[in-house]
């Protein structure tokens, strides 16, 4: 397996598993809302260190995008913070669509980082 595909490898299955805790971030109760955080931040170091293994094939951009994508969940969480504190009641279905609508935007950008690396790389493949 050569080093862009192991790169595409290590760079999707991270990715994913770090949405993947996002996302029960948003849907878990507090008991087992610690462990999808903890998980959560394993998938970010995942990431970083990924970053850093494949830095010689300026993936850099890609990784900006991404952490851009994961930070739009930011609000959500601040949002139900809020309602803790105060002791009011959620809106569940505003939650919900704002977290399908974020959902949706870090698919894409995944999608379209992956397809991205693919057409630099092919480009500069049959340039060589």
């Amino acid at each position: 397996m050569n080093r862009k595909t192991k790169f595409l490898l290590d760079y999707g299955i991270t990715n994913v598993f770090t949405l993947v805790m996002l996302l029960f971030l948003q849907i878990s109760e507090i008991p087992i809302f610690f462990l999808w955080l903890v998980l959560m931040h394993l998938g970010i170091i995942g990431l970083a260190l990924t970053k850093k293994k494949f830095k010689d094939l300026a993936v850099k951009p890609y990784f900006k995008r991404v952490y851009i994508s994961f930070a739009l969940f930011i609000p959500i969480l601040i949002y139900k913070l809020i309602i803790v504190i105060l002791s009011k009641e959620e809106n569940d279905e505003l939650v919900k669509t704002v977290v399908i609508s974020v959902m949706i935007i870090c698919v894409v950008v995944l999608i379209y980082n992956i397809i991205s690396f693919i057409f630099k790389n092919r480009k500069q493949t049959s340039q060589s």
